[in-house]
């Protein structure tokens, strides 16, 4: 076998073990549990996001980092970085040697490990890192999924109970119910200075809010690390959310531009997202009763998945043939004849 058909089988067995990992279809709770940010439009960052991240349009802003606790992120055969359209603007950084898909150009951006297909141009200048560039570059549709799951979600009857202690709102699960339901409006956040939600491990929430909310800047209080995964915020039809304190749980905001200048705890969906806060895991659990449509096949591009797995074959046949270099110049140094004085 020559050297080069030795590269190309390492390769395809990459390549085929990725393929056999990617093959099932994504659910909206699937998407939800792998990403940690989900964002329709731009995505404009000075800040971080502890898991992967999808961009429908530009990522831009001074900064960013990006798959910064990707070991903490639920496993998935997609990048840690998906972006369709250009990235620019200040360094941001791709860690936790986390791969990316990048339809358009790219500056400023550095791969900390991983690799990254990029449909357009890399200004090298800027970039640093493993690049393959003017690659033929398919970025999933994860936008038709998750509008469906809202709407779906924001038809769920309502089964709980809100009660109002003062300017504190406290959310209660209903034992009984394997999904306790509120349905509020958007104004419901006017005069709501703290928030406390309540259940245990076993307790799903789901909080529809109907309407824009504006400004939200209540306190949460409570503990929240068995409900985070099992909470979802769903403004379905919100256009407009400032997000002023730390906010815990998943939020669902499909036709919303989003702002925050503090924590979101919890995967998070924006039609639009100005960024002025961390981005937080854990996110949603996947583990709501099946209230979502029928789930949508979305193929991972068979170009960028060649490219890293080709970048694995290629960096195992370079060790290879390092080690085989060593060998033989140990070998020739064996049979030499010593020199003769």
């Amino acid at each position: 076998m020559t050297r080069y058909t030795t590269a190309l089988f390492i390769a395809s067995l990459a390549l085929s073990s990725l393929g056999t990992a990617s093959a099932t279809a994504l659910t909206a709770g699937d998407i939800l549990n792998q990403y940690n940010l989900v964002v329709f439009d731009d995505l404009d960052t000075n800040s971080h996001v502890d898991g992967r991240t999808y961009v429908g349009g530009d990522l831009t802003g001074n900064g960013g980092d990006f798959f910064q606790h990707g070991s903490q992120a639920a496993a998935s055969a997609y990048p840690a970085l998906i972006v369709g359209g250009d990235v620019s603007g200040g360094d941001k950084h791709v860690n936790s040697n986390g791969n990316a898909l990048i339809g358009g150009n790219v500056s400023h951006l550095t791969m900390n490990g991983g690799s990254a297909a990029v449909g357009g141009t890399v200004e090298a200048n800027s970039s640093h890192g493993n690049f393959r560039s003017s690659a033929s570059v398919a970025i999933p549709d994860f936008e038709s999924i998750l509008r469906g799951y809202s709407s779906a979600l924001a038809g769920e009857t309502g089964n709980g109970s809100i009660r109002m202690n003062g300017s504190r709102a406290i959310f209660s699960a209903d034992p009984n119910q394997a999904l306790t339901v509120f349905n509020i409006s958007g104004d419901f956040f006017n005069g709501v200075n703290e928030i406390e939600v309540s259940g245990d491990a076993t307790s799903r929430l789901l909080i529809n809010v109907d309407g824009n909310p504006g400004t939200i800047a209540a306190n949460f209080l409570g503990d929240y690390s068995s409900l985070q995964t099992s909470l979802i915020w769903n403004f379905f039809d919100a256009s407009a959310i400032d997000f002023q304190r730390q906010f815990r749980g998943s939020i669902l905001a499909p036709e919303a531009a989003i702002t925050n200048s503090n924590n979101l705890e919890g995967s998070v969906v924006a039609g639009s997202f100005y960024q002025r806060g961390e981005v937080h895991l854990p996110g949603f659990g996947n583990d709501f009763p099946s209230t979502e449509p029928p789930s949508a096949d979305i193929p991972e591009p068979p170009v960028w998945l060649l490219f890293f797995a080709g970048v694995l074959g290629l960096g195992l046949f370079r060790s290879r043939r390092r080690a085989s270099r060593a060998r033989r110049t140990v070998l020739d140094a064996e049979h030499t004849p010593a020199s003769t004085v």
